[in-house]
């Protein structure tokens, strides 16, 4: 009978000790995800899933981005510690978390990818210390930090999650996450979108075929140097008078504008314009690919232009290459 009364007894003890354990545990989390304050929020759920990995390397500084970059607070009880940017060049795309004042980086875990890959327990709380990125830092703590992501490994559409420990000038700490939508109610990590910005290169411009061949006095600039004349094409050197007199002749008589001399005005064209044209890698092969043509011919001139052969299929698509070019990118 004592044995009895002896093992009931430990089973109570262990069950209210079980409990009391589970309890406090319960009220320690509640009581640190209830301190992660954030603004802005919104609800949403995901179901429980893994992390997705991908390449990454912290870099120094962030070059110049496209477009506009995505810039979230870091806030909690009305106290903004930081900021996170997020943006792109052509290739990359560039994370930067930044305090503000006197708080410093302590750590960063950070999620970037699909809604569905974001780490979530059973219950849908999102698990910060399974992000892909884990960065701590021990003093002294730096004041920003740069990620650098591939395009290609995130495509041109991604969710981030990120939760920053912000440590003071005293040394205590404070974990915030960034402004952004709830991944799960009520508890307080956000996440927010990212969309790829698209790039406007600064490819420069040209006068066309018009402005230096056109009625005008238009002068022509010496793109030769100490070369003779004004103009090098297909290797011969033509000068304003002599490169104009090709373009006016037979005007109208031959079939439609022969190749040799839409693809002779268009890489003068280009040529003439000099500093003012960028261009781009195919814009130069096109280039290139219509010199060489006409460096295969005779020297051009007001009596044999209308006798030029044909173009090949592939000098034809470079010249309209240049032509859209050209139009496109036109000197004001």
């Amino acid at each position: 009978m004592n044995s009895i009364r002896i093992s009931l007894a430990v089973i109570a003890m262990v069950t209210v000790t079980s409990f009391w354990v589970a309890c406090s545990k319960n009220s320690k989390e509640y009581s640190e995800q209830n301190s992660e304050n954030i603004s802005n929020i919104t609800l949403e759920v995901f179901e429980p899933v893994s992390a997705v990995s991908f390449n990454r390397s912290e870099v120094e500084s962030v070059p110049a981005l496209c477009g506009t970059s995505t810039v979230k607070s870091f806030i909690n009880n009305s106290t903004s510690y930081g900021t996170i940017s997020v943006g792109n060049d052509a290739t990359d795309y560039y994370i930067t978390i930044s305090c503000n004042g006197s708080w410093s980086l302590k750590d960063i875990s950070l999620y970037a990818g699909s809604d569905a890959g974001i780490p979530v327990n059973n219950g849908g709380m999102a698990q910060h210390n399974q992000f892909p990125v884990q960065k701590s830092y021990s003093s002294p703590c730096p004041g920003s930090w740069s990620l650098k992501i591939p395009i290609a490994d995130l495509g041109n559409a991604f969710s981030i999650s990120v939760r920053t420990n912000f440590m003071s000038p005293s040394g205590s700490t404070t974990a915030v996450w960034s402004e952004g939508s709830m991944i799960s109610s009520p508890r307080p990590p956000t996440k927010f979108s990212f969309t790829e910005q698209v790039c406007i290169i600064d490819e420069g411009c040209a006068w066309g075929q018009g402005y230096w061949f056109g009625n005008g006095n238009q002068s022509w600039p010496d793109v030769n140097g100490t070369t003779d004349g004004s103009v090098t094409i297909g290797y011969e050197n033509y000068t304003r008078d002599e490169a104009r007199a090709i373009w006016w002749a037979n005007n109208g008589q031959c079939p439609g504008i022969p190749d040799a001399k839409k693809a002779f005005a268009f890489v003068a064209a280009i040529k003439l314009s000099g500093a003012s044209v960028i261009g781009n890698v195919e814009l130069w092969a096109e280039v290139a690919a219509a010199d060489v043509w006409l460096a295969s011919l005779e020297r051009l001139s007001p009596d044999n232009i209308c006798d030029q052969p044909v173009a090949p299929e592939y000098v034809k698509d470079a010249v309209a290459g240049i032509g859209a070019w050209l139009d496109a990118h036109e000197c004001e």
